[in-house]
């Protein structure tokens, strides 16, 4: 094997090691990658230089790279800088380091007992790499490093320019992998054009892999891979609501805190599935990463909030949390569920501090003229809500205006208009339909429980995305230390819908006065508040206009609302591919057919037009005006091709020069030497045929 190929194939595996970088960041990869890329070359450089050691290559290259391995990433188990049995052990478990990762947020915490996987994994595939390479057509050898790039995109698959560069890539190293070793830079245009391919190829592939003509995410390993909560799922933190409210325990404090901005209020659980019993919330826990950022669906400006919260009396594993957390420090292993924003711990801290991003710029205005989400992930809408009581669903709070912000601070107000807060004991407990239905139709009083619950059903019976979210209102005064206090009285339930570009946002169905506290300005409450009190009664809200559809809005001929069918330009460019692929041999097969069926001096001359386009798609250079002696000259460096070239030559002398009639014998033999030359071409490397078959300048000469 060559210097040349040996590199590219390990830099193939090296991009495709890197092509993790979205799950633990560049910073984690790069060194313990390219640690076991720099080991498999030159354990491979030895071995050329010594021949004997060819034979034990392979395990040389496994016990450098996972020296390298234990060097780079578990450094902490040596001891004296060598191995242990420890380090042993963490091998070991790094076979199945990457379910572990797919338990958790990304970028994951760079902990070595997550990141060896991916080493390991480079590992194999530089082993295969490099002995492939001895025993294969190049191209095969690349297949590894391919893998490698295959299940980096099952966990975060590439997209936009990052996809490109990383197709790019490999179109290069294509180049270096097939250019032969006598390579001249005359023949660059043929090559270009391999690689022109091969980096189409890729890139449609890359696509592929990461849109969907039916507007789905990406595919990725994590949606069918999670983290499951500690033990036994614990009691929901809405079935301990009506008990934190009791005479008894209601002034017992919970947690407190200190926080860099005001804070509205704290979350435990979001929850968005309803069978008619129980509410409930199935998305998965995961792992809590080194930082979370907020989603796609996020596109307001937001900014970076921090709090440290004391925990007091606070039992179970649901931590006091906000709405977008970016990080939790002061935390065994803590666990996060995104959609919902839930934390949990396994082992309850007594302190901890926690990070979170806040939408900075949405005002009043800004949130009316939001529409809303529908397509929010945990805002399932009237199918999720269990057997609905007839007397529940004929009620019209929103007399069937569309699903808009206005129309669900709307049902705020009438349900703020039509029902009351529970003060007098015993009170009303439960969150089921025959307590929603009690508390809707009969009773028409509750605590925040009753409040949440049946907002979030009539909303979801008029189409509005929504949740319910369980946890503490924040107090209005801090104590004399500086820290607020939060107790069992605080606690509450309150409804979140899904804003488009916002997020979930708080809605208030019970009325801030219930609380006796005001708002701080700016806070989402008062902002709430602001919009609230601008919407106009049920009967004047204006449905907004229905936009067009996909098919109008391309029809309209504007700029502006055109559209580019992606899946289409795939298509598109995959049967150019095709079409490239197998339509320039077939066209080549035509026209030799064509020339052949020709009759006299033609049929020589046709002879020696295929053998000269031949030629020339092996890069033999051709000039105007040169005879077939000529170009014999010319690809004297091509095996076994001036006798076939000096029987056409023969033939072509007495058909235009004798000045007697081209027989069919002689036709033929003109052809044979064609045939023949075929046959010696045959014996060139399989790359070069393939790019001579594939080019396209003899296809426009005569």
């Amino acid at each position: 094997m060559s210097r040349r190929r040996t590199i590219a194939v390990l830099a193939a595996v090296l991009l495709g090691g890197l092509c993790f970088a979205p799950v633990f960041g560049i910073g984690s990869l790069w060194l313990p990658v390219g640690a076991v890329c720099v080991v498999a070359y030159v354990v491979t450089e030895v071995c050329r230089h010594w021949a004997g050691l060819a034979a034990w290559r392979p395990l040389l290259v496994a016990v450098g790279g996972l020296l390298a391995v234990v060097e780079t990433v578990l450094r902490a188990t040596t001891v004296a800088g060598l191995p242990t049995v420890d380090s042993l052990r963490a091998l070991g478990r790094g076979l199945s380091a990457w379910r572990l990762t797919l338990e958790s947020t990304w970028p994951a915490r760079p902990d070595p007992e997550l990141v060896v996987f991916i080493p390991l994994l480079t590992l194999v595939a530089c082993l295969l790499a490099v002995e492939l390479l001895d025993r294969a057509p190049p191209l095969v050898a690349l297949i590894p490093g391919l893998a490698v790039v295959g299940v980096s995109q099952l966990y975060i698959a590439a997209t936009g320019l990052t996809a490109v560069l990383i197709a790019s890539g490999y179109g290069l190293l294509v180049i270096a992998l097939l250019v032969p070793d006598d390579f001249e830079l005359r023949r660059i245009g043929p090559w270009a054009a391999t690689a022109a391919v091969t980096v189409a190829a890729l890139v449609c592939g890359l696509v592929v892999s990461t849109i969907d003509p039916a507007g789905r995410t990406p595919y990725s390993l994590q949606k069918v891979q999670s983290a499951t909560a500690p033990g036994e799922r614990p009691t929901s933190p809405l079935d301990e609501l009506a008990g934190r409210l009791s005479p008894d325990v209601r002034n017992e404090p919970v947690f407190r805190y200190q926080s860099s901005q005001p804070v509205d209020r704290w979350r435990q659980v979001a929850l968005d599935d309803f069978d008619g019993a129980n509410w409930t919330t199935d998305h998965p826990f995961l792992r809590m990463g080194s930082a979370l950022t907020p989603g796609p669906e996020i596109r307001v400006p937001t900014k970076i909030q921090h709090a440290s919260i004391q925990l007091e009396d606070l039992d179970g594993p649901w931590l006091p949390g906000q709405l977008l957390p970016a990080t939790v420090s002061g935390v065994a292993d803590p666990r996060v569920e995104p959609i919902g924003s839930t934390l949990l711990a396994a082992n309850t801290p007594r302190n901890y501090d926690l990070t979170w991003s806040k939408p900075a710029t949405v005002d009043a205005s800004y949130l009316l003229s939001a529409g809303i989400d529908a397509d929010a992930p945990g805002g399932g809408l009237e199918d999720d809500l269990g057997p609905v009581p007839n007397d529940v669903a004929s009620l019209e709070p929103l007399q069937g205006r569309r699903a808009t912000v206005a129309t669900a601070l709307a049902l705020a107000t009438y349900m703020r208009n039509n029902y009351r807060v529970a003060v007098d004991e015993p009170l009303p407990t439960g969150h089921s339909w025959p307590q929603l239905e009690k508390f809707l139709l009969q009773d028409k009083q509750g605590t925040s429980e009753q409040f949440a619950t049946a907002y979030v059903a009539l909303a979801r019976l008029s189409g509005i995305p929504a949740r319910v979210v369980v946890g503490f209102r924040a107090p209005a005064q801090r104590d004399a230390d500086g820290l607020y206090t939060v107790y069992n009285r605080d606690a509450m339930a309150w409804p979140e819908i899904a804003v488009d570009g916002v997020g979930w946002w708080p809605i208030d169905p019970m009325g801030q006065a219930a609380t006796g506290q005001a708002s701080a300005p700016g806070s989402p409450e008062s902002v709430t508040e602001q919009a609230r009190a601008a919407v106009p009664p049920v009967d004047k809200i204006q449905d907004p206009e229905v936009p067009p559809s996909s098919d109008e809005a391309g029809s309209s001929g504007g700029f502006g609302s055109f559209r580019i069918p992606v899946f289409a330009i795939f298509l598109v460019s995959a049967g150019l591919l095709l079409l490239w692929l197998l339509g320039v041999p077939l066209l080549k097969h035509a026209r030799a057919l064509r020339r052949k069926r020709r009759t006299g001096s033609a049929s020589v001359v046709g002879a020696w037009a295929e053998a000269r386009d031949r030629l020339r798609a092996h890069g033999v250079p051709v000039t105007a005006g040169m005879t077939v002696r000529d170009l014999a000259d010319a690809a004297d460096d091509l095996p076994d091709t001036r006798s076939s070239l000096a029987t056409i030559a023969t033939a072509v002398d007495h058909a235009l020069w004798s000045g007697t009639t081209t027989s069919p014998e002689l036709a033929q033999q003109a052809w044979s030497g064609v045939r023949t030359l075929r046959q010696a071409l045959r014996t060139r490397p399989w790359p070069d045929r393939l790019q001579a078959s594939l080019e396209l300048r003899t296809l426009f000469t005569r």
